[in-house]
């Protein structure tokens, strides 16, 4: 059973969020400040700024090309909840 769920909104870890996703932007906690924003299959850090990952079929890439630091199937052991490149987000910037 996976540690952490997402239900499309807020990650939490029982009964704490962790960070909440509103549109494209990852912020921490329950409002917070952006920590990471999602563009088609890369993570940004903040509401821009450089590549943090890519999402590309099951691997999980550092930066924009780099090498595979993650798979999908192990971020999903961890996250219970929907989304792909999302849970990929959450999981660099909050759990890894």
């Amino acid at each position: 059973m996976a540690k952490y769920k997402f239900d499309g909104k807020y990650l939490k870890k029982g009964g704490t969020t962790i960070a909440n996703v509103n549109g494209k932007y990852i912020r921490k906690g329950s409002g917070g400040s952006t920590v990471a924003n999602i563009s088609g299959d890369k993570v940004r850090k903040g509401s821009g700024g450089s590549t943090l990952i890519n999402v590309s079929g099951d691997s999980i890439r550092q930066g924009s090309g780099g090498s595979t630091i993650a798979k999908m199937k192990d971020v999903r052991k961890i996250i219970d909840g929907p989304g792909g490149v999302t849970l990929a987000a959450l999981w660099y910037c909050f759990i890894r």
